[in-house]
């Protein structure tokens, strides 16, 4: 290895050093994922089954407030049923809530550039 690139070397092993708390932040903003996906799936005996589902994009935190999780919350409409909830990576909510969710659903959030997409939807099934 020449001088110069000891040198180079050096240069980038300090900075390292010295921004380790930002570059480690920067990666925890990359990993973030890009929507946000809320389940409820409840099932009684005699009330049938019930799903509440949304698809949200996933804004930064103002005030340590989840927001979008209040908004879930009010679409709900029912302290009780919240008991249930889920929040699921992307792969674990198209598992399992596939045939559920419109083909155009998926395509939008396959896309990844509609910025204020959000999609929710209330599905009962009443067995009776």
């Amino acid at each position: 290895m020449t001088d110069k690139e000891q040198e180079v070397l050096e240069i980038a092993r300090k900075f390292m050093e010295e921004h380790s708390d930002a570059m480690k932040q920067l990666a925890e903003i990359e990993r973030k994922e890009f929507y946000r996906f809320f389940a409820i799936d409840y099932l009684a005996t005699g009330e049938g089954r019930s799903y509440w589902l949304t698809i949200c994009r996933n804004y930064q935190s103002v005030d340590d407030k989840d927001r979008e999780k209040e908004k879930f919350s009010k679409f709900v409409d029912c302290d009780y049923y919240m008991q249930g909830f889920e929040e699921l990576t992307e792969e674990e909510f198209m598992q399992k809530y596939a045939e559920l969710i419109p083909n155009h659903v998926k395509v939008q959030v396959h896309r990844r550039d509609q910025p204020m997409f959000t999609w929710e939807t209330h599905l009962h099934v009443n067995y009776s």
